[in-house]
């Protein structure tokens, strides 16, 4: 589970509650202040309908999948990306590029685009439409993908509209019942019920659609990064490529920190299975 996005959305309206709760007088005052519902049915109401008004209902269905990605605690690592296609490019350098489709069907990391990729330079297609191919994928991938904030994006963008066209409704109807009787109080009490409905439009918008909205792009953007990895790669293996090489060439994708502790860990590989090779030598001379 993503904790860090559970974690700052709950702390954000937690925070929101004590503010409210310690600019008031009293807990029976702060929720007649803050709690309206007809202000809610205005600026939530209207701004869903609204939504769906905007956007097909397939970008509708899909929002709990959206959201289950969203969850998603693990993180892309590009370096297991980066030995994997190291380890197609010998392959591919020794027996030829057509082994590389039981390779990749058979390895741990099951990533479709990655099959895909494969597949179009096992099927001896040339390099430029090779390119253009996964070029056109990326895009339409890209395409799929805005879908998922572009629900989030527009129902953002209504909550403030409707907060105003409720703040509207109460100002006009505070001036239209005013009481010369009441004077200052029932005023300020006209203008409370009035501008409640911005206060709903600002929090829908900053605390519920932005960060949902933002966490999603930035989840696109890093599977990005990973598929133009990918085709770096597959394209340096069609074009034979030294695997040493497309290794040096990927490493760009990481940070200097990622690939000294890549290294660090292949080296720590190697020195067990020397200790592994010498224990056993020492057991079949004993």
């Amino acid at each position: 589970m993503n904790l860090s996005f559970l974690v700052g959305m709950l702390a954000g309206i937690g925070l929101v509650f004590y503010g409210i709760l310690s600019s008031g007088s009293s807990t029976t005052q702060v929720i007649t202040s803050f709690i309206d519902i007809p202000s809610m049915y205005i600026t939530f109401g209207g701004a869903i309908a609204a939504t769906i008004m905007s956007v097909p209902v397939k970008y509708l269905k899909d929002i709990p999948k959206n959201m289950k990605v969203l969850m998603k605690k693990e993180k892309i690592e590009l370096n297991v990306y980066i030995d994997i296609i190291e380890e197609l490019a010998k392959q591919a350098r020794l027996k030829g590029l057509l082994v590389l489709e039981e390779k990749v069907n058979t390895m741990d990391l099951q990533d479709e685009f990655l099959k895909y990729c494969v597949m179009l330079i096992v099927d001896a297609i040339e390099p430029t439409k090779v390119k253009a191919q996964i070029e056109n994928e990326i895009d339409c991938i890209e395409a799929r993908h805005a879908s998922a904030w572009k629900v989030f994006d527009t129902l953002g963008s209504f909550g403030p509209a409707f907060g105003m066209l409720g703040t509207l409704i109460g100002l006009i109807n505070m001036l239209a019942n005013m009481d010369a009787g009441e004077g200052a109080d029932g005023l300020g009490k006209g203008m409370s019920v009035a501008l409640v409905t911005t206060f709903y439009g600002s929090v829908l918008t900053n605390m519920i659609c932005a960060p949902i909205s933002n966490r999603l792009k930035a989840k696109h953007d890093e599977e990005m990064i990973a598929k133009e990895l990918i085709m770096e790669g597959v394209l340096s293996i069609q074009s034979g490529e030294n695997p040493r090489y497309i290794r040096e060439k990927l490493n760009s994708y990481i940070t200097y920190q990622e690939r000294s502790t890549m290294a660090g860990a292949k080296e720590e590989g190697k020195s067990k299975k020397e200790s592994k090779r010498k224990k056993k030598e020492k057991e079949a001379n004993a």
